[in-house]
Parts: structure tokens; C-alpha cells; sequence
């Protein structure tokens, strides 16, 4: 009898490629999907904990029930005789990874395999899945701790764990480093208080003179780790601040939080261009609230910044 498998993915283009390809059947298919980078992702919080906390985070507080059908589902794991991890090298990919890995460390798994696919199937084709399916490997002691300690980092309160982890063999997990390095990069800046995004959204937007939302996005997206939602709320607390860095090029008439944003056009104002020129302080000047994992970043003098030419967080400017 062919060996049962839970396949969990990395969101809903991966899941509904592997559907597709026919290596799995929609049931056996779980979709872990939540933007870790965004939000509270605080410390010592169970798998249910957890959800309802990112629940009322991406509902604004209004529901605490959205992950209660991936959670219920992670939890037939014992139905089957192996667990496949399909999530690749990005950023978000890695958190995912870490989280599902840290939960797998307390269970007790026995004779069961738990491997992973390091491909990322949502730019793949259905019928390019199974070469990287036959070479999945087989996670090991030394990759399930180093995932657990990566988890446990992500969310300590201090990035502290984060920055000491990149002194280790991190050889086991190979996109860990970059993974690492990306998320210390998205503290604020310490000359000019801007996040590594931040500051090439804006960068982007100076190279043109002005352009759309849209295009600014789409053009970060091509090189970067994230999806387009924090980076179109990274825009519009630009255009939103006390102090504005952007400003609206044409006349924009809809609601700020509308997709009718997607087409505003966007230039710099004044305080934009002192601010990217390192002469103003963009935390000093509109406050920051903001979490990365276990770190809630809160206020106009935050104790954490990047340093760009030590290349590590230190204490604040």
C-alpha cells in the first residue's frame, strides 16, 4: 500500500499546483498561510494562542477563528505515514518552516518521516513538481533543532538571539542566513530611521520623479522577500505621517485604504528627501509601532536600530 501524506504548503499557488500535478488530493493538501513578518509574533504562545493572537491581527480585532481549520487539520498528522514540508527560500518561507518544525518538535513522532521540498512550487508547473518531490530530504535531528532555535529567536523580545544565531553553523538550513540577515535589515535605520523596504520604496519612487503605487510596489516585489501588502501599508503611512514623506502627484480623491490607492500617483515631499538624504529622522519625526516577531518597535525613540555599516541592530541613534 502506497505511504499516506500530508503535504503542507507554503500558501494557496503552491497547494493548488501540487493539486493540479496530482502528486496529492485536495484533502491531503494543508496551506500554511500567514505573513509572519507582519504582526506580533510574540514568544511562549501555543499553536492556538498564537492563531487567535494573528487572527485578531489580521482582522483588526474582529475575529479570532481563521486559523482554527489549518490548525484542525495539522493536528491529523498521526493519520499519516509522512509529512512533506514544501517551502522554499524567502523569507516568509523560512518563518513557515520554522513554525511548523517547532510544533512537530513537541510531538511524538515516532516512525513517521518528515521531509522537505526546498523548491518553491508556486512558480513551477504542474508537471516540473515531481523532480523536486522525489529529491525531498528527510528532516534531520540537526535541522529540527537548528528550526527551533531560529523559532525561538524570531520571537524573543531582544533581536539579540537573532544576531547571534549568524555566528553559527547555520549549514543545515542554507537560506537561513539570508533569512536572518533580511528581517535585522527591517529594524529602522540608525542615520535615517527607515527600514531596508522603506527606503528602496522610496528610492524608487525619487528615481522616477513619481510614480504609482502600483509600479513602486511591483518593481520591489521583483527583487524582494515580501508580498505587496506591507509594502502598499508602508506607502500609505508615508503619504498618512505628521510628518509626510510622500505626497500625492495628481489630485487623489478616493479613500486611502481603498485598492483605488493601488493607482495614486506618489512623489517626495521635502521632509522625504531630507529623510533619504540621512539629514531628518523619519522615526524621530512621525513615531514607529511595529512588530518583527517578538519585538514590538513602539514610539519616536526606539531602543533598536540597523546599523548599516556594522552590519548588525545595536542600541538606538
Amino acid at each position: 500500500m502506497p505511504a499516506k501524506i500530508l503535504h503542507i504548503v507554503d500558501g494557496e499557488s503552491t497547494g493548488g499546483t501540487l493539486r493540479v500535478s496530482r502528486l496529492a488530493k485536495e484533502r491531503d493538501i494543508l496551506r500554511w498561510k500567514d505573513a509572519l513578518y507582519i504582526g506580533p509574533v510574540p514568544a511562549g504562545l501555543s499553536l492556538t494562542q498564537l492563531s487567535k493572537l494573528r487572527s485578531r491581527f489580521w482582522t483588526a480585532g474582529k475575529r479570532t477563528d481563521e486559523f482554527v481549520q489549518r490548525d484542525a487539520q495539522l493536528r491529523t498528522w498521526k493519520q499519516y505515514d509522512e509529512i512533506v514540508l514544501w517551502f522554499g527560500s524567502t523569507s516568509l518561507c523560512q518563518l513557515s518552516l520554522a513554525q511548523v518544525l517547532t510544533w512537530f518538535g513537541k510531538q511524538t513522532i515516532r516512525n513517521r518521516r518528515i521531509s522537505l521540498v526546498t523548491a518553491y512550487g508556486g512558480t513551477l508547473r504542474p508537471e516540473q513538481l515531481a523532480s523536486p518531490f522525489e529529491a525531498r530530504r528527510t528532516i534531520a535531528g540537526e535541522t529540527l533543532q537548528l528550526a527551533i532555535r531560529f523559532w525561538g529567536a524570531f520571537t524573543s523580545p531582544t533581536p539579540n538571539p537573532l544576531q547571534e544565531m549568524l555566528r553559527s553553523n547555520l549549514r543545515s538550513l542554507p537560506h537561513l542566513r539570508e533569512a536572518i540577515n533580511q528581517l535585522l535589515q527591517e529594524y529602522p535605520g540608525r542615520d535615517d530611521g527607515l527600514s531596508c523596504l522603506e527606503r528602496r520604496l522610496l528610492l524608487e519612487i525619487r528615481s522616477m520623479g513619481s510614480a504609482t503605487a502600483a509600479f513602486t510596489v511591483g518593481s520591489i516585489i521583483r527583487r524582494e522577500w515580501v508580498g505587496d501588502t506591507l509594502l502598499f501599508d508602508m506607502l500609505r503611512r508615508f503619504v498618512s505621517a505628521p510628518c509626510s514623506l510622500l505626497a500625492f502627484a495628481d489630485p487623489f480623491t478616493s479613500r486611502l485604504n481603498s485598492w483605488q490607492f493601488n493607482s495614486a500617483k506618489l512623489r517626495l515631499t521635502d521632509i522625504g528627501e531630507r529623510v533619504l538624504d540621512g539629514k531628518e529622522d523619519h522615526v524621530h519625526l512621525n513615531g514607529i509601532d511595529r512588530w518583527i516577531g517578538g519585538v514590538h518597535l513602539l514610539g519616536r525613540n526606539v531602543k533598536w536600530r540597523w546599523d548599516e555599516k556594522k552590519g548588525r541592530v545595536g542600541h538606538g541613534r
